[in-house]
């Protein structure tokens, strides 16, 4: 028979008032992505893809971010090809409404620091595109990551590519104003596919 003044059964527990419980669960940390065959694919594939002319005038790349939006295995992927791209370019302008460009620069490697990031506000990332862009003197060709048509009038200052993120919502002026149009939700297709053919069995 145990005597008074020893430690009891309840010592051993932690004891909490509800009160000082938070009203909801701390969020589980995210977990990291799992390594994916889309970016290095994808930038493969834009290596043997003419998105430049190479007609010898300076390559000036314009990344709105704000279209560019995935989720995250994805967005990795397309961050990937940015940055391959970025590094074929003389001139370099990424622009995104905060949230965009802090998921993004991640993965920009060593031109995360140039991802601006803007006020929210209807074209607000695409007038800081278009302003470095004009900062660029000519002769000049451009490749714009995009679907919104206020870049229809770079076709004026020389070749116009764009990367659109997805022609479903393409402008219709913009479509119309390019030289060269790349559809990336087909790319990304062409790149899983090339990436499958060459896994073993």
């Amino acid at each position: 028979m145990g005597l008074g003044g020893g430690r009891g059964e309840r010592d051993d527990y932690e004891w909490v008032r509800l009160a000082d419980l938070p009203a909801e669960p701390a969020p589980a940390p995210e977990p990291e992505p799992e390594p994916s065959v889309l970016g290095p694919a994808l930038r493969s594939l834009v290596r043997e893809y003419p998105v430049w002319s190479g007609s010898g005038v300076t390559r000036v790349l314009l990344v709105d971010l704000d279209n560019l939006r995935a989720e995250r295995g994805r967005l990795r992927a397309r961050m990937e090809l940015v940055v391959e791209l970025a590094r074929q370019a003389d001139h370099v302008a990424l622009a995104g409404q905060v949230g965009a460009v802090a998921r993004a620069r991640p993965w920009l490697a060593e031109f995360a620091a140039r991802a601006l990031a803007v006020a929210d506000g209807a074209d607000v990332a695409d007038h800081a595109l278009l302003a470095a862009a004009e900062a660029v003197p000519g002769p000049v060709e451009v490749l714009v990551v995009s679907n919104d048509g206020i870049f229809a009038d770079l076709a004026e200052r020389g070749e116009l590519t764009v990367l659109s993120p997805g022609v479903d919502a393409l402008s219709d002026r913009l479509h119309g104003a390019a030289d060269l149009l790349v559809d990336l939700a087909a790319l990304e297709r062409q790149a899983l596919a090339a990436a499958r053919d060459r896994l073993p069995g």
